[in-house]
């Protein structure tokens, strides 16, 4: 499933075949738009071959090159499944409309959902930073480098995001609540703990308890919520991570030895310097300091 780093998008670039049987081709269509942040994907699929996916998905292609609605022609369509995905949380949706679609009472959709494994997601947020014009983010500590982490210290484990190239976040929604489940891994070079915590804090409202974390050595998760008022959501979310990862076991043994083979390379990032109020502010918006990022 490997997408070229091509200057020039093309809308083919979507087409991917899905893991499993039976052999099937979904074509994804990202927003085109540069400047909207929208995280979501239009999918198409048939029962049939790339080239019947290819002819019968064309309306949709044709409408995205012009700049139309394409989720409109998607929509428009006979005898193909149709639907939107949230790249993040995983949230269904007509291609239409931004209510969200109630997959149990569409097996076609579902069935084709159920096939959107990380490597899918991961393939199809590339072509979302294509058809933007946006560069693939680097993975920290290319070529060798040494990896900075804000605040590390020789025996903490490091966030995943921190260390690897991420291209999606693991958020949940949870009706108005949004949370985000954030994997940290030991990199001791020595060790051998196999000890990886699951945190999931919210994302969105700002000052809202987090549920607090899990805690998983080999076999046994440990449940650790800040409060025992709040063991409930904590499990819900577990629950709701396993679910959206169902081989997680294995995720998480791969993602840690990708992590121990970084071992001494990751150092704590130089503290940053202080600025005083009136210089202009660090991240480059031309304003003083006290009236940008420093405001009180």
């Amino acid at each position: 499933m490997t997408i070229p780093e091509a200057a020039v998008f093309d809308v083919e670039q979507g087409l991917m075949e899905l893991p499993g049987e039976p052999a099937r081709w979904i074509w994804a269509f990202t927003c085109p738009t540069p400047e909207c942040e929208c995280r979501t994907a239009i999918v198409l699929c048939v029962e049939g071959s790339r080239e019947t996916l290819v002819e019968r998905g064309r309306p949709v292609a044709d409408a995205w090159l012009a700049g139309g609605p394409h989720g409109h022609a998607a929509g428009r369509l006979r005898g193909v499944t149709a639907f939107a995905v949230d790249l993040d949380t995983r949230e269904l949706f007509p291609p239409e409309g931004d209510e969200p679609l109630d997959a149990s009472a569409q097996p076609e959709v579902r069935a084709v959902a159920d096939r959107l494994d990380d490597d899918v997601l991961d393939a199809i947020a590339r072509v979302w930073c294509q058809a933007k014009g946006k560069r693939l983010p680097a993975n920290p500590g290319s070529f060798g480098s040494k990896i900075e982490v804000e605040g590390w210290r020789p025996g903490d484990r490091v966030i995943w995001e921190d260390a690897q190239r991420s291209l999606r976040g693991d958020t949940y929604v949870f009706g108005d609540r949004v949370f985000e489940a954030v994997e940290l891994y030991c990199v001791e070079p020595e060790c051998a703990c196999g000890e990886v915590i699951v945190h999931f804090g919210p994302l969105i409202s700002p000052g809202s308890p987090h549920p607090g974390h899990v805690e998983l050595d080999g076999q046994e998760a440990t449940l650790h919520p800040t409060h025992e008022r709040l063991r409930e959501r904590l499990s819900e979310l577990w629950t709701a991570y396993r679910a959206r990862h169902p081989r997680y076991r294995e995720r998480i043994a791969r993602r840690s030895a990708a992590m121990h083979g970084l071992a001494g390379r990751i150092v704590a990032a130089p503290p940053k310097p202080e600025v005083g109020r009136n210089e202009p502010c660090p991240c480059g918006s031309g304003r003083k300091f006290k009236k940008c990022c420093g405001a009180a």
